[in-house]
């Protein structure tokens, strides 16, 4: 059983160091509470390391999607944003994906009607405040906010399919 265990460990070790290229307890302890509840699901004829590969591995997905939308949400306008500098640890893919991502962002912002594509663009990219934008614009800061709610939310159903 120890050799299991020891076993266990070194394997969601490794695939969180490969996935997330870096060490994270933190993430290896949430790995080993999804084993536990994920363990009735478990069939004795299938490899067990390969089990537990998979779990891992999903999980690292599925972290890795939330920090992404996070990041998104949070710099949406930035010179090299947050998920770019993420991506950067060295793989050229997750560069790579993550600069086609951005382009894709922007081209979407383009296309907002142009009352909604000036909101995003002094708040998001210039970094003003609402109601510095507001006044920019000539408009009322509750305007301001009204359009940028409905520029998000095009943007997220226009881009849903980036599963970020």
């Amino acid at each position: 059983m120890q050799e299991i265990n020891w076993f266990c460990k070194r394997l969601v070790k490794s695939v969180v160091k490969k996935m997330l290229n870096r060490a994270d307890e933190d993430i290896e302890q949430e790995i080993y509470i999804r084993l536990w509840q994920k363990y009735p699901t478990y069939r004795e004829q299938d490899k067990f390391g390969a089990w537990v590969r998979v779990v891992a591995e999903n999980y690292c997905k599925d972290y890795l999607k939330s920090k992404s939308r996070k990041l998104l949400a949070a710099t949406i306008g930035e010179e090299e944003s947050d998920l770019e500098r993420l991506a950067a640890d060295g793989d050229p893919e997750r560069t790579w994906l993550a600069q086609c991502r951005r382009r894709l962002i922007l081209k979407a912002v383009d296309e907002l009607p142009k009352e909604m594509r000036q909101a995003v663009t002094l708040v998001e990219f210039d970094g003003l405040t609402y109601d510095e934008a507001a006044r920019k614009l000539g408009i009322n800061p509750g305007t301001l906010k009204s359009r940028l709610f409905n520029a998000k939310r095009k943007l997220h159903d226009k881009l849903a399919y980036l599963e970020l």
